[in-house]
Formats: structure tokens, C-alpha cells, sequence
């Protein structure tokens, strides 16, 4: 799994900012709540993350 989530990302129809990073073994970046991050708006990498899921998985 994934330990660092340097990007950010706001994803289709979303009002969230996810953290964003690669899952090991997948190309794709995912955000640190599960999610497919690649559809999404990135935004940039100092971004207050406001997904309540990936501020727990991040504060880990």
C-alpha cells in the first residue's frame, strides 16, 4: 500500500480535495480513500485535503 500521498486531486461532480498517490502494482494513481483518482482535476500538491477518509488514512 501506499504510504506517501504527495498529490491532490478533486474528482468528477466532487466537492472534496483527495490525497492522491500509486497503490503498489497498479499504474494508476488512487486516492488515499480508495478511489481511481484518474478522472479527476489535479490541483496543486499543497492543497488542503478535505475528504474526511483521506485525512484519516493520511494521519496514519
Amino acid at each position: 500500500m501506499t504510504t506517501s500521498w504527495p498529490e491532490r486531486v478533486r474528482l468528477p461532480r466532487g466537492r472534496h480535495t483527495h490525497a492522491v498517490g500509486y497503490a503498489a502494482g497498479l499504474a494508476d494513481r488512487v486516492t488515499a480513500c480508495a478511489r481511481n483518482a484518474e478522472p479527476g482535476d489535479f490541483l496543486d500538491d499543497d492543497s488542503p485535503v478535505t475528504c474526511p477518509a483521506c485525512q484519516r488514512a493520511t494521519e496514519k
